[in-house]
């Protein structure tokens, strides 16, 4: 553990950097099914990778509008993700701009559900998510929060939370640098520990042969199930670009 957490704590250096390229803020209705337009700040680079946009972000946003209505987040979906009742505090891993945890935020507002959302990545990005939040006026919904991957999870966020306790997990485009592939599987474990784990929804963009790395490891406690049922999944996948379920083998 001492060696993992020493690891964890050089995750900053492994982040590849890349030229500044200063986006400014996007207007996103996603064809007109989010009112007022969801607004998103991006630094282009300044405070990392997950400054910007990401195409399977997106992908995740398209499904959360499709299989959300006034009976809550995923209603449309609750008998393919094994749920019985509406979700009611969702997490979302690596979330840089924050732009799906907003989505999910958003309609919570519009149908008036009490679901609470937290958006959560490394220090460096705090505060841009925190604009977002201000910017969009979700501050009563979504909250921007720390959350190194491989290190210890604050009691709210993991199993033991007696009230509030995590129930769903979005992860969008996690799945990028192979040195972190552990920490990712190493949080996404303690998420999911316990009888009653959340759902987890993960998209993902394939880009390399390195990528099969991380789903290898993660199938030995994870059960890896492909959604396709939402209408621009042929779109998707022709950018190589996929939504799956992880859901946790209990052993």
């Amino acid at each position: 553990m001492a060696e993992l957490l020493d690891f964890t704590a050089q995750f900053t250096d492994l982040v590849p950097s890349r030229p500044l390229e200063h986006f400014g803020d996007s207007d996103l209705t996603f064809g007109g099914r989010i009112f007022p337009a969801l607004k998103i700040h991006e630094d282009g680079g300044e405070s990392g990778c997950g400054g910007k946009l990401w195409i399977a972000g997106e992908l995740l946003c398209e499904y959360l509008l499709e299989n959300s209505d006034d009976n809550g987040i995923l209603s449309k979906q609750m008998n393919l993700l094994g749920r019985d009742k509406p979700f009611v505090n969702i997490l979302e891993l690596g979330s840089g701009t924050g732009l799906v945890g907003l989505c999910a935020g958003s309609l919570a507002r519009a149908n008036g559900g009490n679901a609470k959302v937290h958006i959560t990545d490394i220090d460096q990005l705090v505060r841009l998510m925190e604009g977002n939040v201000e910017l969009n006026g979700l501050a009563s919904v979504v909250s921007a929060e720390k959350l190194w991957w491989g290190e210890p999870l604050k009691y709210e966020f993991g199993p033991d939370a007696i009230s509030n306790k995590t129930d769903l997990v979005l992860a969008a485009d996690c799945v990028y640098l192979e040195t972190a592939f552990p920490l990712l599987e190493k949080t996404l474990l303690d998420l999911t520990k316990g009888e009653t784990p959340p759902v987890v929804l993960m998209s993902y963009r394939k880009r390399r042969k390195a990528d099969r790395i991380f789903f290898k490891a993660i199938r030995k406690n994870f059960k890896v199930v492909p959604i396709t049922s939402f209408d621009r999944c042929d779109d998707f996948l022709k950018q190589r670009t996929h939504l799956f379920q992880l859901i946790r083998v209990q052993k």
